[in-house]
């Protein structure tokens, strides 16, 4: 059985994809010497020749070409996929610190129940960008943070959950044309709307590499709000008096 599927989403990244892959190859080297079995899937969205050419240079990478063209239906056609217990995700010009997938892993087998795994931080760098680092909140450890979950997001990209999780809350289609978008942070509302806690996994890092072509920046420039989600009508309907209207 496969303990981890992790699956890399990639558009037109072209020679950009191919840190990103040897980042996910150093995790899954970790994660298997301490005896987990690991597969890595590349779901190719739209993609080019390019970026299927840095793919094909990595045998053990399964490659999977969609044409669905959006980020968040991609990741739902890699739950499809995955054969794992256990499902985590990167983007194609992000990195990963070499451990996330053992200590993710050790996080979230050792848990009462099941939750979402965040890494404890992101790396934001880029060129023409000072490095600065992003911390995560651990949401057991913070009571109420829903209600400013809805205003901004609090996790990024990589999450590491049970695939029941990504089974019972897909991700949504974004339409940047009507000015929706943030898919991640659509679905981190909406898992946390169906009762699922977002942990941080210690010692863990995401890098996420800013540039000015990508999909957060288009987002920002056409002045897009979050897709909406149910988290805000649940919690209420959740927190109404026994018998109010």
């Amino acid at each position: 059985m496969t303990d981890i599927s992790a699956i890399l989403n990639v558009h037109r990244e072209g020679v950009l994809a191919q840190s990103s892959l040897l980042s996910m190859g150093q995790a899954a080297e970790q994660a298997r010497a301490a005896g987990l079995a690991v597969e890595i899937i590349a779901m190719a969205d739209c993609t080019d020749q390019t970026t299927l050419d840095v793919l094909a240079r990595h045998p053990g990478v399964r490659v999977v070409q969609t044409e669905v063209n959006d980020l968040g239906l991609a990741r739902n056609e890699g739950v499809r996929e995955a054969r794992g217990r256990y499902l985590t995700f990167l983007d194609g010009d992000d990195l990963w610190g070499p451990g996330w997938l053992l200590r993710a892993h050790a996080a979230a087998s050792q848990a009462a129940e099941p939750a979402v795994w965040h890494p404890e931080a992101s790396l934001l760098f880029g060129q023409d960008v000072a490095p600065s680092w992003l911390p995560h909140p651990d949401g057991e450890s913070a009571e109420g943070d829903w209600v400013v979950l809805g205003l901004r997001n609090h996790w990024t990209s990589p999450s590491f959950a049970e695939r029941s999780v990504y089974e019972r809350v897909p991700y949504r289609r974004t339409n940047i044309d009507k000015q929706f978008g943030y898919e991640d942070w659509n679905w981190n509302c909406e898992t946390t709307a169906a009762g699922f806690i977002h942990r941080v996994v210690p010692d863990t890092a995401h890098l996420i590499r800013v540039r000015a072509d990508s999909m957060v920046r288009r987002t920002i420039g056409t002045q897009s709000l979050m897709t909406p989600s149910s988290l805000f009508r649940s919690r209420i309907g959740w927190l109404r008096p026994e018998g109010a209207a």
